[in-house]
Formats: C-alpha cells, structure tokens, sequence
C-alpha cells in the first residue's frame, strides 16, 4: 500500500511514477497523499491528480490498466528467466571421456565397483578441479585396443601412460607437460642371474615380452634398429602386466620390460616369485596426455590439451603433482630430475 506520506510530500511525488501506482489496490491510501498534498499546497495536489488521473478513472479503466501492467510484468519476468537459463546452458561445462586401460597398477586399474582408478585417474582428476569449464568422465580399456577406440570417437582422450612415438605423433596430439617420467626396469624370475638390461639379453635365445602398441615395444623396436648385430627376441602380450609377470614366473617368457611402481605392485599383491632391476641403458621416458584428432573432437581436443598442459603444470610447480605420485607410485616420478635422483642419472 502507499502510505500517508509525512514531511516533504512533494519529495514523495516527484520520485513515483504512473507504473508505480498501477500496482497499488488501495485506493484510501492513494487518497491519503492527496490530502496531505492538498495540507501542504494546493498546485502540489493538482499535480497529483494530474500524474494519477487513474483515481478518477471509472473500476472498469482501472482493471485494464492494472491487467495491461500486470501483462508487462509477466512478459518482462518471462524474458529475465530466458536471459537466466540461457546464461546458465552457457555455464554448463563440457563433459570429456577419458579412457584409460584399467589394468596397468598402480597407474591404472579398476576398483571394486567398476570404476577406473590408480594414479592416471587422481592425476585427471585433480586437473579437472582446475578446469571449471570441463567435466571429466572416465572409462577402461583393454589396451589392445584402446587407440582404435579414439579413432572411432568412442573417447576423445587416452590418460594412460603413453609414450610419444612417430606413429603416434602422425596420428594424434600429445600434450606438451608429461605427468610421468618412466623408470625402465626388466623382470625376470627370481634366482636368475646376469640380466641387467637390454644389452644382456640381445643376441641370445632369451625370450622378452613387450605389450603391443606400448612405450617398451617402441623401446625394444628402437633397440633391434639400433643393433642389428643384436636382436631382441619378442614376444607379445596383450598389455595386461599382471599376466605378462605371472608369464615370467611360470617360464612361458624368461623376461617382461615393465616400469618398477608397476612390477613392485604386481609382485607384491600376487606374491610372483619374480624379480626385476632398473635396466643399465635406460633413459627416463615421458608419458603424456593423447587426444583425438578426428573430425569430430580435433579442434575441440587442441584447446582442451592447451588447458590441461597449464593444468599439469601448476599442479608440478605446486607439488600436488609429486605428492600424488608417492601415495600411489611409492616414489617421485613426477620430473625428469626426481626420477635420475633415483637411478644415478643412467645414461
């Protein structure tokens, strides 16, 4: 209601406006500013009656007026609640599918539930806390064919320790910040003797089994490039460590290329009478983020890898980085110089 106004009256008149009376029912309350106008100066009422001519109105005018204001007011609040649910579509973030092979411990693997998990998914998830624009989903892959699942758009990123290669850099985008630096290590049964990396078993009957399509199978096809005088003898696996371990202690291969976090999980959690030793030619090798470049995810994906490369290095410089690696590697293999640390900087 309008209230009998009291003071400067004229005040109260000049900053009310027509709309401002439309919405009003009460109309002794309107006639109680007339008056005291009227108390006050006469040309101050006549000024009210003028600007409020609807008091005069018939009860048929003024409930059209009223229902054309009220029109308006629906119509203007309509299209305040179309800005808003417009404006929050905007903010939606974008979801992203992440897959991973889910079977590759600690770095990846799958919890009691079905869900990925290990090291490969805390990192990704603790970028996703720094990317308000995206929301990451997660699923696993047996690694055989986990690329061919990126190329067919079932996924548009792979987190899940892979190594750049010329194959794969024709073919996909690699991020440019590594999240892991890999240890190389070869495993073999223990109580074996005389194996201390690949130059102790090239050019002999012994058998090493790599994963097809992984960062050791590029490892061990560089080194048969390399020295031609002596080969390797592969054979492959299906990416799986778990049996490709349980495969060296049952004397189906007598050696298995692996990383140390992972063969030291393995081992351990299935009790294999196996053993393993960081390899005496090794380099710390990068593992990245790889993302599909296919017609529908490409251009999407290289702003996507911008964000994530900024992402990962804050949480290096931070140490998030690092602290996520120990709870769930057991060490620091967050940079090129904690893992050297490590190794006596081999090679």
């Amino acid at each position: 209601m309008i209230p009998s106004c009291s003071g400067d009256c004229e005040a109260a008149l000049g900053s009310l406006e027509k709309e401002d009376w439309l919405c009003f029912t009460d109309m002794s309350a309107a006639f109680a500013i007339e008056c005291d106008l009227r108390r006050e100066n006469t040309n101050g009422a006549k000024r009210f009656h003028d600007k409020f001519d609807i008091l005069y109105s018939s009860e048929e005018e003024i409930q059209m007026k009223k229902l054309a204001y009220l029109k308006k007011s629906v119509v203007v609040l309509l299209a305040a609640a179309l800005i808003l649910s417009a404006a929050a579509l905007a903010e939606e973030p974008t979801k992203v599918l992440i897959a991973t092979e889910g079977a590759y411990p600690p770095y990846n693997t799958v919890d009691d539930e079905g869900n990925p998990d290990g090291y490969d998914i805390a990192v990704a998830k603790a970028v996703d806390e720094l990317l308000d624009d995206y929301e990451f989903e997660y699923i696993a892959v047996e690694w055989s064919s986990i690329f061919a699942g990126l190329e067919a758009d079932r996924y548009q990123v792979i987190v899940s320790q892979a190594a750049k290669n010329e194959e794969r850099e024709a073919k996909y985008l690699f991020g440019s910040v590594p999240y892991t630096w890999e240890a190389g290590a070869i495993a073999f049964r223990k109580g074996r003797e005389g194996i201390t990396g690949l130059g102790s078993i090239g050019g002999t009957d012994i058998t090493l089994s790599v994963a097809v399509g992984s960062s050791n199978e590029n490892t061990a096809l560089t080194w048969n490039e390399e020295h031609p005088d002596a080969q390797l003898n592969l054979v492959y696996n299906d990416g799986d460590i778990s049996k490709a371990l349980l495969d060296v202690q049952e004397g189906r291969v007598d050696a298995t290329l692996v990383s140390p976090a992972v063969a030291e999980n393995v081992i351990k959690a299935q009790g294999l009478d196996v053993d393993y030793v960081l390899r005496d030619e090794a380099r710390p090798l990068a593992t990245y983020w790889l993302y599909s470049l296919t017609d529908a995810y490409g251009e999407a994906n290289r702003e996507l890898a911008a964000k994530v490369d900024e992402a990962l290095q804050t949480l290096i410089d931070n140490g998030t980085l690092a602290q996520i690696s120990e709870e769930y590697l057991g060490a620091d293999y967050s940079t090129e110089e904690a893992v050297r640390s490590r190794i006596g900087g081999a090679n």
